[in-house]
């Protein structure tokens, strides 16, 4: 089990322990489990969002609520490829390629990514994302990460290293699971 650290310790993340587990299921797919453990009455979901077929949708701007995150890449270079995945809790998600850090982003249409499984108790959340795209079978770094957002509005970020000053998903000395 991976344990994702808060970029700054708060009351809420205190109360909570962020953990993910990574399952690569074939070169083109991996699945990833995220554990939110901790009373889960005080973390804020954004609501079911489906279209008229009851499918869910490709959106912009997930992380701007809790938002379940991975970052693929070729190595830590700043300069070279990366492919960021978002999914939503409700299940919504989004691909971008990007040529660089933070540069070139582009919305990702190789990548197709599913929640195929949500749990939700009173002690604990668990959510698992299969992510597939022709470009896996070339990265061999994986940064996983989370936004956090809680009841009252405040949210924090999880990742599995913070190596900057600044909370910081993109940077890639924090891609340290190597595929």
């Amino acid at each position: 089990m991976l344990e994702l650290k808060p970029f700054a310790e708060t009351d809420f993340t205190k109360l909570f322990k962020v953990e993910s587990q990574v399952y690569v299921t074939s070169p083109d797919e991996v699945i990833l489990e995220y554990f939110l453990l901790g009373p889960t009455r005080h973390l804020h979901f954004p609501p079911q969002h489906e279209d008229a077929d009851g499918e869910v949708l490709r959106r912009d701007e997930l992380w701007k609520t809790t938002c379940l995150e991975a970052f693929f890449s070729f190595d830590q270079s700043a300069d070279s490829p990366y492919l960021e995945v978002n999914c939503s809790p409700n299940g919504d998600w989004n691909a971008y390629s990007f040529t660089s850090y933070r540069q070139g982003m582009k919305s990702d249409g190789t990548a197709s990514v599913n929640l195929i499984h949500r749990s939700l108790e009173s002690d604990q959340a668990i959510f698992r994302v299969k992510i597939q795209s022709p470009a896996l079978r070339q990265f061999k770094k994986l940064g996983i990460t989370a936004v956090i957002e809680f009841s009252d509005g405040s949210k924090s970020y999880f990742a599995l290293s913070h190596p900057a000053a600044q909370a910081d998903f993109h940077n890639k000395a924090a891609f340290s699971y190597s595929l």
